[in-house]
């Protein structure tokens, strides 16, 4: 079959398509389970087996067949990205899929292989056709992670201090969030070009061998630039921890000023407010006014001595 095809062996007459090279499991069954092993003759991992965070559970060889899981993305547009293990199997020339979820990646290397004459030659062809699909949709992932850091960086540093931080620190843990999972998914993927490239069935094609190569040199710079990003947004968080503080003191610095600022005429204030009775300058005429200047003299005082030695 030069298409790949959404199989059912659970339809009563069911055969497995002598020419089928791309068996897409979404989502499958018990039954579909069972019915697929007795008609590869290989048995297929299951949800839990693909969960396995193990290097050894998720890449290994078992009758005959090449076993590699590897983490894709998903629902990317959403706030917080998912990612997800799929399960590919390299068997008797052909490939199988085996998924829970609907990466874009998918979509588009079917709706590419829908424009192609000859979409599918063989199982290899289609493993490294969509090994290099899900590498452009992580790759678009990353540079619009990055491009997002880049905006909230303009944000932190440019000439206009923002006016809350709250918002730039959601977008920071956001994307550095999106950031772990992509860096996650290329770590798998890295391993899993890997441990393809020593597939009987990947060495029988030079061509195959060449693009995955070029595939796997693509994770490897993706896997840097993962790496450099997660350490800017580090900086920019601690930037914005950073200005966080520088405001937090200003205010500490306006309030010690104040309270320093209205200490002596305070005090003043306070001396002659107490009830003694032999205080000969409440008796005088010009107390008052002299009082009054006084604090104010002290209040100013504090304030001038401040902006002079550049404190203000």
């Amino acid at each position: 079959m030069a298409e790949p095809v959404l199989v059912d062996p659970t339809v009563e007459g069911w055969s497995l398509p002598a020419d089928a090279v791309w068996l897409d499991l979404f989502a499958p069954t018990a039954e579909e389970d069972v019915a697929l092993e007795r008609a590869l003759g290989v048995p297929l991992p299951t949800r839990e087996d693909m969960a396995e965070i193990e290097a050894s559970s998720r890449a290994y060889l078992d009758e005959g067949a090449t076993y590699m899981t590897a983490t894709v993305l998903y629902n990317v547009d959403a706030e917080v990205p998912a990612s997800g293990p799929i399960t590919f199997v390299l068997t008797g020339g052909r490939l199988v899929t085996i998924r829970y979820f609907e990466p874009r990646s998918f979509k588009t290397f079917v709706a590419n292989l829908e424009r192609q004459a000859e979409p599918c030659k063989s199982g290899v062809d289609t493993f490294v056709g969509l090994f290099e699909a899900i590498v452009d949709r992580t790759a678009d992932n990353l540079e619009r992670t990055s491009a997002e850091v880049e905006d909230i960086s303009r944000t932190v540093f440019g000439r206009r201090r923002p006016t809350s931080f709250e918002q730039i620190l959601t977008r920071l843990g956001r994307n550095q969030n999106a950031n772990a999972k992509v860096h996650d998914s290329l770590a798998t993927l890295s391993r899993m070009a890997s441990f393809a490239a020593l597939s009987a069935d990947v060495e029988k094609s030079v061509e195959a061998r060449h693009r995955l190569r070029t595939a796997a040199r693509d994770v490897q710079s993706l896997i840097e630039h993962s790496a450099y990003l997660a350490g800017n947004i580090t900086f920019l968080l601690d930037a914005a921890l950073g200005m966080i503080n520088i405001e937090q003191n200003a205010i500490i610095k306006i309030f010690s000023v104040a309270a320093v600022a209205f200490l002596p005429p305070t005090l003043i204030a306070s001396i002659y407010g107490m009830n003694f009775e032999h205080m000969p300058e409440l008796h005088s005429a010009a107390a008052y006014p002299t009082v009054l200047v006084l604090m104010v003299v002290s209040a100013v005082a504090p304030l001038w001595w401040f902006h002079r030695k550049g404190w203000l």
